[in-house]
């Protein structure tokens, strides 16, 4: 199947399938052969399987780490160089805390460079549901705004997802081209309907096998098998292309090196997406570790296969608010006290940190029975440490002083407050799925145990 490279690059357009379909497969192809044609791109690599482009064409790798550069570049200059030279650029945010920070922070500074230079490029993102999600947003989506506003700038699009129900409706709607792979599930054939004309489509689209697609937008009918390098450039693209030297990306390297992250871009603009010092606990549990963790409990088939009846939805990494009072009690000595520690969660019930994390409701907790504080309450303040979040991965709430210190005052008459802090704790909400019944948990980013922080 031939495929005009000048439709990809600055149309909008879809690669939709389920786990195994081979979508992320023939995405790669697709990658691969815009190298072979010297046409420049961006791709948002969430699973970090996109840099092993550089053993074909030059290719930049931004990651955490082992990438040619860091997340601390300046993006304005990186993209100018990509555009002027023609050098795709991977996105890895495989290991990236702050994913989406991350995403929206590049994909800004590119729309902003492309809105001057209005090159052709191509932008391409993994899992377009997580950066892209059918939700009512208040705050700014630079992904919705690509998607209806960057063709007059140059920039095309091309989401991949397994759950084309969950990716925004804006960008769905606007893919005029795309590749649909083997789908099942009621909601995911729903939502793409206002795609195909025929509903001979739909039905041929849950009897695909591995490897096989349909199209729409391409005047392609029929279903075929994705191959390797099976897309070609089948028609003229004005304006773009170019030879690209291998020895000139280490000069772009070299130069972007140099500059570094300055905290701006080459106009002055500050960056969309804006992190901020907070102190937090110390994260003992990490995001692979939740990922297993609800690999494990999701319930099983007794049948002879092994596959989960429920599936991972999704795996986020939250920052709870808690509260640390501090506090005095006298002894029997005269002038000497005693100095505690408690801490509260949003709806103000102690939080015991011992191996795992419980919590206790205060204002019940007594009545009816006798109930020893006294394990509830730390001998030493938090530990904590300063970390850069954004805003959506902390959730809102703040505790009042006056309050958290009320509830102590009632259980310890003789307590004398000292201070107050507030930090964040990590924690891990976890959703599961099986067709329309969803099952949330939270795990502590401490020990990795569930706990009630509902």
């Amino acid at each position: 199947m031939d495929v005009d490279a000048e439709a990809i690059m600055t149309g909008r357009g879809c690669i939709m399938g389920q786990s195994g379909s081979g979508k992320s497969f023939l995405a790669g192809v697709l990658l691969e052969e815009l190298c072979r044609l010297k046409l420049p791109f961006c791709v948002i690599d969430t699973e970090g399987e996109y840099s092993a482009l550089k053993d074909i064409a030059p290719v930049i790798v931004v990651a955490e780490e082992g990438g040619d550069i860091g997340f601390g570049v300046d993006f304005d200059e990186l993209f100018l160089r990509s555009i002027d030279n023609d050098i795709p650029v991977v996105i890895d945010v495989s290991d990236t805390e702050d994913k989406k920070g991350a995403v929206y922070r590049s994909l800004q500074a590119l729309y902003s460079v492309e809105s001057r230079m209005r090159r052709p490029y191509l932008v391409v993102i993994e899992e377009a549901d997580k950066f892209a999600p059918q939700v009512v947003r208040k705050d700014h989506n630079i992904i919705e705004e690509l998607s209806v506003r960057g063709r007059k700038g140059g920039v095309g699009l091309l989401v991949a997802t397994q759950r084309p129900a969950n990716i925004s409706k804006n960008v769905l709607s606007q893919c005029s081209y795309g590749f649909v792979g083997k789908l099942t599930i009621e909601n995911d054939l729903n939502a793409i309907r206002i795609l195909f004309g025929r509903k001979q489509a739909l039905e041929n689209i849950t009897r695909l096998g591995t490897g096989e697609f349909v199209s729409f937008g391409l005047g392609i009918e029929n279903s075929f098998r994705i191959k390797e390098r099976v897309t070609k450039h089948a028609g003229a693209t004005p304006e773009i292309g170019g030879e690209v030297k291998r020895g000139r990306i280490e000069s772009v390297l070299k130069d972007l090196r140099g500059i570094g992250n300055t905290g701006s871009n080459r106009s002055g603009r500050k960056s969309a997406v804006k992190s901020q010092s907070v102190r937090a606990l110390h994260m003992g549990f990490g995001l692979d570790d939740a990922k297993g963790y609800a690999q494990k409990i999701a319930k099983k088939r007794f049948l002879l296969f092994g596959n989960a009846t429920e599936r991972i939805d999704s795996v986020e990494l939250k920052y709870m608010p808690i509260g640390q009072c501090s506090f005095r009690i006298p002894t029997r000595h005269k002038n000497e006290y005693l100095e505690y520690y408690a801490l509260f969660d949003l709806k103000y019930r102690l939080v015991r940190i011992d191996n795992g994390i419980r919590t206790l409701d205060v204002e019940t907790a007594g009545k009816g029975r006798t109930v020893n504080y006294m394990p509830w309450l730390r001998k030493e303040p938090l530990d904590t440490e300063e970390v850069k979040l954004v805003k959506e991965d902390m959730i809102e709430g703040a505790l009042s002083e006056r309050k958290a210190f009320s509830l102590i005052r009632r259980r310890f008459p003789e307590a004398m407050p000292s201070g107050f802090l507030q930090a964040l704790m990590p924690i891990y909400i976890i959703t599961l799925k099986n067709g329309n019944r969803i099952r949330e948990f939270v795990l502590d980013g401490l020990f990795g145990r569930q706990v009630n922080f509902k």
